[in-house]
Order: structure tokens, then C-alpha cells, then sequence
């Protein structure tokens, strides 16, 4: 964990660490001293010498008043630190982020970034001011009286470092018998968030389905697999408390035990004998302090793992040229093989494709056939397994990543927007773009017809997701912004999927009427998208199995030709009464 925290601060700010332990150190030497000053004081009172009284009592108050002017100093250093480590985390997590592979992103990697972005915020701060600083005083402090108290009497000193060691230990194996269960009770209460956020987006399917009740729902089992994780972690809690509290006694006895013996022997006075009461209170608060803050560090420790689980996580590999892309390129596939979690079955099998400069080429296939997939690869979302992808000449795998992300443009199946207005999505595509260049993406895509009936026109806000849209609206800001992003390559996954037919029409002859020179790639399973494509190709199982124009193809009467037919039985399909 400190290892984590410490990867994530600045180089040029690890000064400030060792600021903070040094302040910490003299923080609790200070008040160590004012602990066994008590002793000296009393003894003084007890024994009548006020000169001598006085003499301590001022030690003792020069002691507190060191101790509060260290005390804000650490506290300063702490908030730096805090501050520092949670700028640098939030970036480091953030640029993670975009550069890891997309195959990462499985439900559990997804879940793990969620977690790990929301810890990047206030809770890093209150981790070194609220954990971090107590912790370190709880561990420093008794050893501190402990050698403090070797002027008094060397035996109590001995038996006070002694206990150090025996209280850790009780402390270690008491948090030993709940951390598998702690650990399960943090992944029940991760699990049960993304279920109520699903539980919550997924209320119109849940309520036509009938699942509408919580307890009949994944929430519910959520909810239930919390309760029991909860509960065994506050039953596994207790022998750990008895563990503790049983070493917590030793150490108590070991100390009044050589108390009493010092002074039934002559070597303590009766005053300190008293005294070393409290001293004996303040040696064992900390173990205490300690207890208490466990449950946190497990918790922390956790939240630590997730930061480490994305800063590790498995980089998209990038080469280190520069080029920019002038016109509509020429693409190749040579070779290109594909697989996704099985070797075994890959996606892409030995791929070679031509897709000249500036044509409109319609991919066609079975569900799984690879259609997706050559287009998740052309926008670098992807690396073949083997084989090479050039455009215009070069491979792509050894453009960095700007020049790589520079190439395409994709309308994906999902459209998928951001919490902000239908603007700012648009904008998404070319922060820079004038007025006049959105105006003319808005208006091919056939937002402009969308802004002009909603509340706020183009500052209207989309919602989160686009949840304010409907299907096809989301999908037209999305087209809107595709078609701004001046790349010279536009990629089309399904762009009309939420379309009905006027708006597919509409949608298709503004795709055609998109000025910039692009080589365009679309997968398409309707006939708007196929009919004015250069060329069409027909995939099965990773392989091309038909290339041509559509009229050759439908002359050929194969795969696509039986495409074809299969669209005008489907449009050819009426609802009739049974009877």
C-alpha cells in the first residue's frame, strides 16, 4: 500500500515525504517527554519542592507547546501530500486509462476502474491526513515513552518496548482472522453499488418483465450476499477484540507488575509510582487508536490495489512516428489474424484485404463473423494477433498513438454520449471546429431538425449517457460528430440500427454527401447502408467468402445474393389475424 502511494506522488515532491516523517518523528518525541514529564512533576508536588515543581511544569509546557507547533506543521505537510498525491493520481489513473488495452475492460477490470477513479478524489487527501498521520503516530508513540521512560527506570523502559511487539502482534492476528472477510464484505458492497445503478437504468425492461421487486432482481441478491458478508465480518471481528484485549491486559500487568516491584524495593517513589498510572493509560490509547483504524486500512489497502490493478494494467502498444494522413488512404490487411480471449478460435483468420483511397466499402456477414472486428482494428482499438495493417503504405502499428487516433472516425452500433449538451458532443469530434463546420455536421447528420424542436437547441444537455435522447437522436449526435472530426478515414458500425426508414434514408444520403475526402467502411445489415457502396464483401467465420459490387454480386447468386433475397422476404412481412 505505501509502496502504491508512494508510486503515485511526484519525483520531484518525495522531499516532501521525508518533511512529513521527520515532523511526525519530532511530533511524537514531544509528546513522549510531556508523558514522562508527569512523572518528575508529581513527584515534586507530592514531596512538597514547588521550586522543583515549577521547574517541570514549565518543561512540561515548553513540551505541549513544541508539540502543538509540530503538530500543525505535520498537519500542513500532510495536506500537501495529500494534495499532491491526489493531482498525480487522478492523472496517472486518467492516462491509464486511455492508453490500456480495450480487452482489459472485462466486468470485473470495469467495476475495478470505477472504484479506483472515485478513490482518486477526496478519500486519497483523508487517506495521509486521517489514516496515514494517525497510524504512523499510533506506531512511533509507544516506543517513544517506552525509551523515554529508560532515565526513570531502565526495567519499566525494557518491559514498555517488550510490550510494543506483543500488542502488534495481537493487533496483526486479531485483523488476521476477519481480512478474508473483510475482503469479501468490500467486493458485496462494490458488487451491490453497480447492481443498484443497474437496477436503477434498467427499470423499463425489469418492469415489462415482471422483475420489477428488488428482492427478485440482482440487487436483491446483492443486497443479500452484503447482508451475509456483513454479518460474518462482525462475528470474525470479535475473536480478534478478545485477542487484543487479552494482550492489552499482559502488557497493563507487565507494567504495574515491575511498578510495584520498583517501588516495594526503594527504586520508585510512591508519586511516581502514581504517576506512571497515566503514563501506563497513554502507553496502551494508541494500540486502541490502532484497533480503530484497522477496519480503515483494510479498507484502504483495498482501494490501493484497485489504483495498482489499473496502473498495471496492460498498455495497447504504440509506435513512435508521426505522420499525417493527407486525402482518403489506401488500406491493406495483410495476413491479419485476430483472436479475443481463445487462441483457439480466432476471429480474423489470415486476412488480406485492399480497400482503395476514397471508396465506400460494405462489409456483410453472420453475427460474430468478424464485421465488428476489422473495424475495432482500423480504429486501433484493437492489435492483430498477426499480420499488418497499412494505410497509404504505412503500418499503423508504428504510428504513436496521436497520429494512430488521427486516422478514423467511427460511428459505433451504441451510440455513446457524454453528460453535457448536444453541443459539446458534437464538439467532441473537433474541439476546434468553427460555427460554421458544426453547423454543417448537424445538418448532414439531421440534428439541426432535433435542436430546433427540444428546449435549448444545441445547449440543451443530452443527459447522462444520452438518457434525455431517444435511441435515434443519440445516434445522430453521434453521426454529427463522426462526420466534424476532419479524419480521413470514417468507419460505420450499424449507424442506422435505431433509424426508422425515413430517418435511414436521410442519415445514408448525408453520409454520401459528406464533403471530406475519407475511404469509408461500413457494416451494414440493411439495404440503405449496402446500396451505394463501391464495392461489398461478404464474411463468414473470419473470412472473405464474396468481394464485388452489389450488382455483381446479386449476378452471382451467392451468400449476398441470398442477403438480398432475405431482405425482401423480411420487408415483404405482415402481422395478420390468427383466426
Amino acid at each position: 500500500m505505501i509502496r502504491t502511494l508512494l508510486a503515485l506522488l511526484p519525483r520531484d515532491r518525495r522531499p516532501l515525504v521525508v518533511r512529513f516523517l521527520v515532523l511526525a518523528i519530532v511530533s511524537v518525541a514531544a509528546r513522549a517527554a510531556g508523558v514522562v514529564l508527569l512523572i518528575p512533576l508529581l513527584t515534586a508536588l507530592f514531596e512538597g519542592r514547588n521550586s522543583d515543581a515549577l521547574g517541570w511544569l514549565g518543561a512540561l509546557t515548553a513540551a505541549a507547546v513544541l508539540g502543538w507547533i509540530i503538530d500543525a506543521a505535520t498537519s500542513r505537510a500532510a495536506y500537501e501530500l495529500g494534495f499532491d498525491t491526489l493531482n498525480s493520481a487522478q492523472h496517472a489513473v486518467a492516462e491509464r486509462l486511455s492508453r490500456i488495452r480495450l480487452t482489459w475492460f472485462g466486468t470485473d477490470n470495469v467495476a475495478t476502474a470505477r472504484q479506483a477513479i472515485a478513490a482518486t478524489g477526496p478519500d486519497l487527501v483523508g487517506l495521509v491526513i486521517y489514516l496515514v498521520l494517525p497510524l504512523l503516530t499510533a506506531l512511533l508513540l509507544p516506543v517513544a515513552i517506552g525509551l523515554a521512560l529508560f532515565p526513570i527506570a531502565w526495567q519499566l523502559g525494557l518491559v514498555a518496548l517488550a510490550g510494543v511487539p506483543l500488542l502488534l502482534g495481537a493487533l496483526w492476528a486479531g485483523g488476521a482472522i476477519s481480512r478474508r472477510a473483510d475482503h469479501v464484505a468490500d467486493e458485496a458492497n462494490a458488487l451491490l453499488g453497480e447492481r443498484v445503478v443497474e437496477f436503477a437504468r434498467t427499470q423499463q425492461a425489469l418492469r415489462v418483465s415482471r422483475r420489477v421487486e428488488p428482492e427478485r432482481s440482482l440487487a436483491g441478491e446483492a443486497l443479500l450476499r452484503q447482508h451475509g458478508a456483513t454479518m460474518r465480518l462482525l462475528l470474525l471481528q470479535v475473536p480478534g477484540q478478545i485477542v487484543f484485549g487479552i494482550a492489552g491486559q499482559i502488557a497493563l500487568f507487565a507494567l504495574a507488575g515491575t511498578t510495584a516491584a520498583l517501588t516495594l524495593r526503594g527504586d520508585l517513589t510512591a508519586p511516581a509510582a502514581v504517576a506512571l498510572i497515566v503514563v501506563a493509560v497513554r502507553y496502551l490509547e494508541p494500540f486502541t487508536t490502532l484497533g480503530l483504524l484497522s477496519g480503515g486500512l483494510e479498507t484502504t489497502r483495498l482501494t490501493m490495489r484497485r489504483i495498482k490493478a489499473v496502473l498495471d494494467g496492460p498498455i495497447a502498444p504504440s509506435g513512435a512516428a508521426t505522420r499525417t494522413i493527407d486525402g482518403a488512404p489506401r488500406i491493406e490487411f495483410r495476413g491479419v489474424t485476430f483472436h479475443y480471449d481463445d487462441p483457439e478460435h480466432p476471429v480474423l483468420s489470415d486476412l488480406d484485404l485492399v480497400l482503395e483511397a476514397g471508396s465506400t466499402t460494405a462489409i456483410i456477414g453472420a453475427s460474430g463473423s468478424g464485421k465488428s472486428t476489422i473495424l475495432g482494428l482500423l480504429a486501433g482499438l484493437f492489435e492483430p494477433v498477426s499480420g499488418r495493417i497499412l494505410v497509404d503504405g504505412a503500418d499503423v502499428a508504428d504510428l504513436d498513438l496521436t497520429s494512430r487516433r488521427a486516422l478514423t472516425s467511427v460511428v459505433f452500433q451504441q451510440p455513446h454520449l457524454v453528460a453535457g449538451t448536444v453541443a459539446e458532443n458534437v464538439r467532441a469530434g473537433d474541439p476546434e471546429a468553427s460555427p460554421e463546420r458544426v453547423a454543417a455536421a448537424t445538418a448532414l447528420a439531421r440534428v439541426d431538425e432535433l435542436v430546433e424542436r427540444i428546449p435549448g437547441g444545441l445547449d440543451a444537455r443530452v443527459g447522462e449517457a444520452g438518457s434525455a435522447l431517444s435511441g435515434g437522436e443519440r445516434q445522430r449526435v453521434s453521426i454529427a460528430r463522426a462526420l466534424l472530426k476532419p479524419a480521413p478515414i470514417l468507419l460505420i458500425d450499424e449507424a442506422t440500427s435505431a433509424l426508422d426508414n425515413v430517418n435511414e434514408r436521410a442519415v445514408v444520403d448525408a453520409l454520401s454527401a459528406d464533403a471530406t475526402a475519407r475511404t469509408r467502411v461500413i457494416v451494414a445489415h440493411r439495404r440503405a447502408g449496402i446500396r451505394r457502396a463501391d464495392r461489398v464483401i461478404v464474411l463468414d467465420d473470419g473470412r472473405i467468402v464474396e468481394s464485388g459490387t452489389p450488382d455483381e454480386l446479386l449476378a452471382a447468386d451467392g451468400p449476398f445474393a441470398r442477403f438480398w433475397r432475405a431482405q425482401d422476404s423480411a420487408a415483404a412481412w405482415r402481422l395478420t389475424d390468427a383466426h
